[in-house]
């Protein structure tokens, strides 16, 4: 009676344990032992990752606001959805719209939070800056998103790799009732069966081949590649017939395995875990140099940077499916889905712009490249702005025969073409706009936005309130002129007001001059610190120049208020006309004259950050600080180390094996004595008669090692061309910003005096002669120097803009690249930084108290080389304190503060590298080459 109720007890208990955990709570255990594993490999400022998580911002657009543990169905293809109903005449599973359905793949609440992380104007368009475009793709990039996904399951690798060495538990139990009939052999039965038994994977199934019934069982394997097992069955059988008896049978086993050859030793047992966590780390430093190259794909369009990447995950979470062949460990798999060479990639950057085109610099991408463009299109309308205006004067000459037709209608084509031109610029910028959006920024291409443009404010050297004031001028100019002969006192007092209002702009313009002369002595130090002592003098002198220039037109202006004073008491007669036509000049020449000198000032404050480093420093600083060369050497070891792996399979088997068990020999689940006991004691061997197949992996990871040693020599030497790139395009363009800087200055003079020549009154002819007429190419003049001068506007700021972003990659190849929280480049000089010391360097050997007391050693053809005897016995060759080992050889430093360079400390002093630095005062003679964080302070520069 007691065993028919505790059945269904045991059944309801059975029941109960097959639901298990929940989905959310198996979730939230993997999120939470992830953070951990990021946070434990975090233990380096230069690739911290706290707070490490892959929920996606509730602000995004990508967000998930549906149940991430029971998902709705999304939108299926109507034909495929036939074939989860019905397939193969076969009625598909009914429960797969038990969660809902959803039509919506978006987030309907990402519009709504727009205004929460970026300036939204009130008639809905998105207003983007830098930092606005860094923030949003952020939040809604879904490759950004994608890298922190690829972390978190390097990271579940790691984690199904460390459970391989934790205790397992199992358990595991069967309840059956069985019948047989009465002409089977020994009668009828009935007899209920409670089986408790483990199902144990194959892993512990072939360490000890345990019994198949077990109430519990517990695993581990070891460092050493050992498996040890220990497991407890127990079956109670209740017969139902005859005696209507009882049997319990219990059994107590362990085994354990040890492969002491073949198989076994920690090269074997580690590897796979070892390999893991070096994977999770290299991520993680994948990761901030990928935040580096984020950054200026959204900057510049420049990203050309790799992220992090998977080894596992093949064969299911873990390195299920590992080989130990190719430089990942996984043979053909790894290399058949870009894994196969590791973080080896090529140098990671390249110079800005797209090409020279006129003197300047090409067009950079990006955020900058968006406003760059914008600047193009304003300085085109601009110039068809002042043709336009010129237009009604050639016009007007024209029907005063001071002109001839071919002239005016060259310049009416050219004005069409101008608009042809700006019309397809629109164009391209709508088109470059909608990919930003949808490419960098994660959003869709129709969301309207506006261009801050405050980055490009200094380029726009023509101010819009003078074209404003020229316009107006014009205007009232040609309404003057459409007045009738006779001019009334009211005609002269309307276009009065209209000349004192706008001599009103001309004075606050004159009141904004002043500042702009100050800004560009602020910045004067600066730009001569680049200038030879005769350039300087000549810089000197034309500030003073543009402040002469400024005072005589003030002397103008003032000059101005007595003639509209008189003009008030004036007659409206023909005097008073021409007096009008005077005034209206002259204010038009003050105007372009104030402009002339804003301009010129604008273009002189100009500065760039000028870098002296030469090549060879810039690659030790690199070799030191880039990050995913610390990853490329640490990968080359991974290959290196499975030279081991695979050698050990070409050794002998030879296992040493213990199993035992112990049986009740009573009817009680625990009645064990030393009756019931075994023991087994075996060795196993089997020698190296079949190893083809393991040779020739030996020799495939040899030919492996090889290959990814020669394109680490490769990486380094493409490393080595980005850096003398970069730096030649920043001496490049450095020079050719004062080449594009003169250039401005003389297409704003030719176009002053062009138009001056067409607005200077034609000489009255001589008694008998024709009338005097404009020079043949007055026109053409005019138009010459407008295109020059829109295309030295535009060569300059790309020839800035593309010193801007050069010197961007130049931060992030050297690996000195610092983002804030947000993201965003943290522009700061390159400091000095103090030597630290390298783990793992040998030091050299102490002086020998004998060559003290003696002349000294005799020294060898290398002359500055000495010897040392490492930890494995070998000699090493030192050269100046560093080993003279091979280019990769160079020992990864441990931890810095950030923003300052750090390369392995030398013994002693290096001889000067650089001839740059001959005769400087800034650098110590005895700067070693680790030093080299010195070389990027080109002089002290102070502001």
């Amino acid at each position: 009676m007691r065993c028919l109720i505790g059945a269904p007890l045991v059944a309801a208990i059975l029941l109960t344990a097959t639901s298990g955990c929940n989905r959310t709570f198996y979730r939230r255990r993997a999120d939470e032992e992830v953070a951990v594993l990021v946070l434990e490999k975090s233990n380096d400022p230069r690739w911290d990752l706290r707070d490490f998580t892959i929920e996606v911002d509730p602000r995004s657009r990508y967000a998930n606001v549906h149940d991430p543990d029971f998902p709705p169905m999304p939108p299926d293809d109507p034909a495929s959805h036939q074939l989860m109903r019905w397939v193969d005449g076969k009625k598909g599973y009914s429960g797969w719209d038990d969660y809902g359905h959803v039509h919506d793949l978006e987030s309907p609440f990402w519009r709504q939070c727009l205004g929460r992380y970026a300036e939204v104007t009130p008639d809905g368009k998105l207003v983007l800056r830098l930092e606005d475009s860094v923030r949003i793709a952020r939040i809604n990039s879904p490759d950004y998103q994608e890298q922190l996904e690829t972390i978190y399951l390097s990271a579940l690798d790691v984690s199904t790799e460390r459970f391989r060495f934790d205790t397992q538990f199992f358990a595991g139990t069967t309840l059956a009732y069985e019948h047989l009939g009465r002409k089977r052999p020994g009668g009828e039965q009935n007899r209920l069966v409670w089986d408790t038994s483990a199902n144990l994977d194959d892993r512990l199934a072939t360490a000890g081949s345990p019994p198949a019934s077990a109430t519990a069982a517990a695993g581990r394997s070891l460092a050493s590649a050992a498996e040890l097992l220990v497991g407890f069955a127990n079956t109670t059988i209740w017969e139902f017939t005859g005696t209507d008896s009882h049997i319990t049978t219990s059994i107590l086993n362990f085994s354990f395995v040890q492969p002491l050859l073949r198989a076994g030793g920690r090269a074997v047992g580690l590897e796979q875990l070892t390999l893991s966590e070096r994977v999770l780390l290299a991520n993680l430093r994948a990761f901030e140099r990928y935040r580096h190259g984020f950054y200026t794909d959204v900057a510049i369009g420049e990203g050309n940077v790799g992220g992090p990447q998977r080894r596992g995950g093949f064969f299911g979470a873990g390195f299920t499916g590992f080989t130990g062949l190719g430089s990942g460990g996984f043979a053909g798999v790894g290399s058949a889905a870009g894994f196969g060479r590791g973080f080896f990639g090529g140098g990671g950057g390249g110079g800005g712009g797209a090409g020279f085109a006129g003197g300047g610099a090409g067009t950079v991408g990006g955020f900058i490249g968006l406003l760059q463009q914008l600047q193009q299109i304003r300085n085109s309308e601009e110039s068809l702005t002042a043709q336009l205006r010129t237009l009604a004067l050639l016009e007007a000459n024209l029907d005063a025969g001071l002109i001839d037709i071919a002239q005016v209608d060259q310049f009416r084509q050219n004005i069409e073409t101008e608009r042809a031109t700006l019309l397809q610029a629109r164009n391209s910028l709508q088109s470059s706009l909608d990919s930003f959006k949808s490419g960098t920024l994660g959003l869709p291409p129709d969301l309207p936005v506006e261009l801050d443009d405050s980055f490009i404010q200094p380029f726009r050297l023509l101010g819009q309130d003078v074209s404003d004031i020229q316009s107006e001028l014009a205007a009232i100019l040609s309404e003057f002129g459409d007045l009738p002969e006779e001019l009334s006192s009211e005609d002269l007092s309307t276009t009065l007001d209209a000349i004192i209002a706008v001599r009103e702009e001309i004075g606050g313009l004159l009141d904004a001059t002043p500042p702009e002369l100050d800004a560009l002595d602020a910045v004067s130090d600066q730009r001569k610190r680049t200038m030879e002592p005769e350039e300087q003098s000549l810089f000197d002198r034309d500030r003073e120049r543009l402040r002469e220039s400024l005072a005589d037109l003030e002397n103008r202006f003032l000059l101005t208020k007595p003639d509209v004073e008189a003009l008030r008491e004036a007659e409206p007669d023909e005097t008073a006309a021409n007096q009008i036509v005077e005034l209206i000049a002259e204010l038009q020449g003050i105007a372009n004259d104030v402009g002339l000198v804003q301009a010129r000032a604008r273009v002189e404050r100009i500065v760039v950050e000028p870098i002296d480093l030469s090549p060879q420093f810039a690659l030790e600083i690199a070799r030191a600080n880039r990050l995913d060369w610390m990853n490329n050497r640490a990968s080359l070891v991974d290959t290196w180390r499975l030279i081991e792996f695979n050698a050990n399979a070409l050794k002998s088997n030879l296992t040493i094996r213990v199993d035992g068990d112990s049986v009740t020999t009573v009817n009680r689940p625990f009645g064990f004595d030393e009756n019931g006991n075994s023991l087994r004691a075996a060795v196993e061997f089997d020698p190296p008669l079949t190893r083809l197949v393991e040779r020739n992996n030996f020799r495939q990871q040899l030919i492996d090692y090889q290959q990814s040693r020669r394109q680490l020599i490769q990486f380094e030497d493409s490393v080595h061309q980005t850096l003398r790139n970069l730096l030649r395009n920043l001496d490049q363009l450095s020079i050719n910003l004062e080449i594009q800087r003169r250039a401005v200055a003389i297409a704003i003079r030719r176009v002053d005096q062009t138009r001056e020549a067409l607005n200077r009154p034609v000489a009255p002819p001589q008694p008998g002669e024709p009338p005097n007429v404009l020079g043949p190419t007055a026109a053409q003049n005019l138009l010459f120097a407008l295109s020059d001068l829109r295309s030295a506007q535009n060569n300059l700021m790309s020839v800035w803009l593309n010193h801007y972003s050069t010197r961007m990659l130049l931060y992030r190849e050297l690996g000195m690249m610092q983002l804030d929280d947000h993201g965003l480049w943290i522009d700061v000089p390159l400091l000095i930084s103090d030597p630290v010391p390298v783990e793992g360097t040998p030091l050299p050997p102490p002086v020998p108290p004998a060559w003290l007391e003696e002349d000294g050693p005799t020294l060898t053809p290398m002359a500055n080389a000495r010897t040392s005897d490492s930890a494995d016995g070998e000699s090493r060759v030192f050269l100046n304190g560093f080993p003279a080992e091979s280019r990769t050889g160079i020992i990864e430093e441990p931890h810095r503060p950030p923003g300052k360079v750090q390369v392995p400390a030398s013994a002693e002093p290096l001889p000067r590298q650089d001839s740059r630095l001959e005769g400087r005062t800034d650098v110590d003679d005895s700067l070693p080459l680790d030093r080299i964080g010195g070389a990027l302070r080109s002089r002290a520069r102070t502001n």
